[in-house]
This record gives C-alpha cells, structure tokens and sequence, in this order.
C-alpha cells in the first residue's frame, strides 16, 4: 500500500469502537475501499499475473485448458498485505448480508475465507468460515464440508481464480445439498472462460474483485 493508502486506512481507524477487547474499525470509507482494491490489483499484477511466451511451455489451468497466461494467487493470499487487502475487500461486500457461513471449494478459498472470519470478529460481526473438499476425508468425521456449516445457512461462496467455474461448482453443489441459500459467489478474478455465464444460468449471483481482461492493459 502507497503513503496515501496508510494514511487513509491510519485515518479510518480513529474513528474506532471496543469489541471484546479489541479495537475495531467502525467504518471504511468509500475512499479506502478503493484504494485497497487499487492496492490489490497492483499486488496481483506484481505477484501472481504469470506470463509465458511462444517458445515456453504453455501454463495448464484446473479446467483443464492451456493457457500462455496464469494467475498464482496464492501468493497474493499467502501475502500479509495481500490478504488483509482481500479480507477488507470482501467483508464490506457482505457484511449486510446477515451470514450463517462463508467458504468455497480447497484450497484457494481457505485462506480467504479464514481472513474474511477473523476480521469479522474484529469488526463486531461474526460470519463462520468453511470449506468443501474435493472427495471426503477418508478418517474421522469423513466430512467433506469442514468448519461446521450447519443445514439451511445463508452463506457466500468464494473463490481464488475462475476460469469455468466447475471447481467452485464442487463447492456450490455440496452446500446446495444441504439446503443452504447461496446469495452470492464472489471471485478474486475471473478469467472470463464462461463461470459467469454458467452460474447465472444456476441463478447465482456472480463477482469478481477483477477480470482477465483488467490486466491485460
């Protein structure tokens, strides 16, 4: 984050309550807001935007595809600054929702749903965390949503990077089994290979933070 982003955020925090012992931000301003999501692009565009050319091996995506083109974010997600970027990003995006849960498919969504959570609790308004394994665990409670989501929660579903969303459709379909109301799928980026399409198809509600094509300029 630039001076002029640490000194809004420095700014914000003044006006600040106690919550269980913790000072936590009452209120982030529209103009902070924005300034993380220009501070996150940057991130992104820095760490995790991979570019190959002609003569290299071309990336190959969970989909399945090929790509010259790749984002690793969890080198964003694993990132101090990147991470608190995305937790207060995200949170501001569904704090009026009145959430039971929020989590997606592993693992990129863990790291983002774990922050969202805890800062949940710094701000005075707790939303659980979850996630959705690819098979069940072969031991213990053989689960396979982990975190203790519960049957007819109202939970947002996240999700790292999206190309045609069928792994985080992995996510949507198992917390669909349990008759829990989806009302939003939020996305770090979207490639733009077809998710949109497929979920609003699925009438889901789909967000990106940003797009293939916001870095390709």
């Amino acid at each position: 984050m630039d001076s002029r982003g640490r000194k809004m955020l420095h700014a914000s925090r003044q006006k600040a309550k106690e919550v269980d012992g913790c000072m936590v931000l009452v209120k982030m301003t529209d103009s902070v807001l924005e300034d993380c999501k220009r501070n996150l692009k940057e991130l992104i565009k820095n760490k995790a935007f991979l570019v190959r050319s002609p003569d290299e091996e071309p990336f190959k995506l969970a989909s399945g595809d090929t790509s010259w083109t790749f984002f690793d974010c969890k080198l964003v997600t694993q990132d101090p600054q990147g991470i608190r970027l995305i937790a207060e990003i995200i949170y501001e995006m569904v704090k009026d929702y009145d959430l039971d849960g929020i989590g997606g498919i592993e693992t990129g969504s863990i790291p983002i749903s774990t922050a969202v959570a805890q800062l949940s609790f710094l701000k005075g308004k707790q939303i659980p965390s979850f996630w959705v394994r690819h098979k069940p665990r072969e031991h213990g409670t053989m689960n396979i949503v982990e975190g203790g989501l519960q049957p007819n929660s109202k939970v947002v579903i996240l999700d790292d990077v999206t190309t045609r969303g069928n792994s985080v459709e992995k996510a949507v379909r198992e917390v669909q089994k349990m008759n829990c109301e989806i009302v939003e799928l939020i996305t770090m980026v979207d490639r733009e290979a077809g998710a949109r399409d497929k979920f609003k198809k699925m009438r889901i509600k789909f967000t990106s933070l940003f797009k293939m094509s916001d870095f390709k300029s």
